[in-house]
């Protein structure tokens, strides 16, 4: 993607309330605030990012409707060549037959789904459905049961031959987890179409997936309720600052005390094994940071340095950081973000600075719920993550239960790539999982206020959605899927 299509998610700007439909599904942006709170309020602090026309496009996302989900599907119609031609090229690439070429607006509940053999043919549709999904939740739990035991050869590719006959790329929850593990590692096709559509994808996956804008919500809370009154410069150091889209909010709110912002950018040497495709550029980012920064009246200092100039720097100060506010930012494994190494390096380089200066750590994390401690098995941990990945794709079809096609792009792209079972032994093997740290900083108690704002926001009451407070020192905010955690935000604060 070129750098003049570089996207970011665009909101409305006015204090109205708005409501967002996309193609009949009715989506509240706005969560309880109050005027005389330390919070931001809703529209400013979630749905005022950046100013549609700093980006080139002239409708925000809550105005257009079901117009950008179906950019991610309008691929299937885009090819030069004729209807008949479209059909064979689709029969190649799908030769099952489970992808329908036209956009549908029937739901996944009617996809196509590959005949069982054993299941009598007079048996009702919703019950072959139902006995579909339960083969593959036991397949699933099988292959995971095969490679702790160390069979990871012939019987693994027989149960994953078995996986694939039964999963589809546009079916129940179950069988597009299935399909994401195993088969589309292999459908280049669905992959580079859905590369092409990569914007209008992640506008949809951080509109309805809510696992980001939570998390982002809770730590700009965090950090606005932690900069004291004499604070001069906030100074912001972001673990992966990728398109952005955390900070315009924070910017704005920044903007009634007028406070200068120094943003320090982490750079990264290589990338992760698993990634997602990137066209997200730092200067660009840059760019476009600093002029909304300016819109709003806001000093914003950006660069860009490894950690470990950054810590030659920061050491090399007599002052103790004068009246700087430090915040370390980690954000890690949601599923809008590619990188999930060098977490435990950033969290150790925080811990030391924040010795001698004074500020916060924040830590989102995207798989709070998988943790690989010495005493897991593969066969636990493969579990949780596929329990994880199933809430993941639960969530997002009570958001676009019609958009199978649409919906199926978002997946390949930015679920898919973190769902290899033989990476995630890999990792099991080695312990190398890049999230898993102890901090030795002291908690720091998140606000009643900014839990009651999170719960809004999610619609706990409407949803299968729940925030809750946890931690010996009440400094995380957990958001849960059912009884899935989803994301763990936790707070620290220097020992000065």
């Amino acid at each position: 993607m070129m750098q003049s299509e570089l996207f970011f998610p665009t909101f409305p700007t006015s204090h109205d309330d708005q409501d967002m439909i996309i193609d009949g599904v009715f989506f509240s942006p706005s969560f309880a605030s109050s005027e005389d709170s330390s919070m931001v309020s809703s529209d400013s602090f979630f749905l005022d990012t950046f100013p549609n026309d700093l980006f080139g496009h002239g409708e925000s996302l809550v105005e257009i409707s079901r117009s950008d989900i179906d950019d991610i599907c309008d691929w299937i119609h885009s090819s030069e060549s004729s209807h008949s031609e479209d059909m064979t090229s689709l029969s190649a690439a799908f030769a099952a037959d489970v992808w329908s070429p036209a956009p549908s607006l029937e739901s996944s509940q009617n996809a196509q789904i590959l005949p069982v053999p054993e299941v009598p043919l007079n048996m009702p549709m919703e019950d072959t459905k139902l006995e579909n999904e339960l083969r593959l939740t036991h397949l699933i739990k099988a292959f995971g049961e095969a490679m702790h035991d160390g069979n990871n050869g012939s019987l693994a590719q027989v149960i994953i031959e078995s996986i694939n006959e039964k999963s589809n790329p546009q079916g129940t929850s179950v069988e597009r987890v299935a399909y994401n593990m195993f088969e589309s590692k292999y459908d280049e096709y669905l992959r580079q179409e859905s590369i092409k559509n990569f914007a209008a994808a992640f506008n949809v996956l951080y509109q309805t997936l809510i696992s980001g804008r939570f998390a982002h919500n809770a730590v700009n809370a965090a950090i606005l309720e932690s900069i004291p009154v004499d604070a001069e410069t906030l100074h912001i150091v972001d673990f992966d600052i990728g398109e952005g889209i955390q900070w315009p909010a924070l910017i704005e709110a920044l903007s009634r005390c007028r406070k200068p912002v120094r943003l320090t950018a982490i750079k990264h040497e290589g990338e992760d094994m698993m990634s997602l495709p990137s066209c997200w550029e730092f200067e660009e980012t840059k760019k476009l940071l600093i002029n909304h920064a300016r819109q709003f009246g806001v000093e914003l200092q950006i660069e860009e340095k490894s950690i470990q100039d950054f810590k030659d720097e920061m050491k090399g100060r007599k002052d103790g950081g004068g009246r700087d506010w430090l915040v370390f930012n980690c954000m890690a494994a949601l599923p809008h973000m590619g990188r999930r190494s060098g977490v435990a390096e950033f969290v150790k380089a925080a811990e030391e600075l924040l010795a001698k200066f004074d500020g916060i750590l924040t830590v989102g994390d995207g798989e709070a719920g998988v943790k690989l401690g010495n005493q897991v098995s593969f066969e636990c941990y493969y579990g949780k993550l596929v329990e994880h990945y199933e809430a993941l794709f639960e969530a997002l079809e009570c958001k676009l239960p019609y958009l199978g096609e649409g919906r199926a792009a978002v997946e390949c792209l930015f679920l898919a790539p973190f769902m290899c079972p033989f990476a995630w032994f890999d990792e099991w093997k080695e312990k190398a999982r890049g999230l898993e740290f102890e901090c030795g900083l002291e908690g720091r108690r998140a606000s009643g206020e900014s839990l009651g704002e999170a719960r809004v926001m999610v619609g706990e009451r409407e949803s299968w959605y729940s925030v809750r407070i946890e931690g010996l020192r009440e400094n995380e905010m957990v958001l849960r899927w059912k009884e899935t955690v989803l994301v763990r935000v936790s707070t620290f604060c220097s020992k000065r």
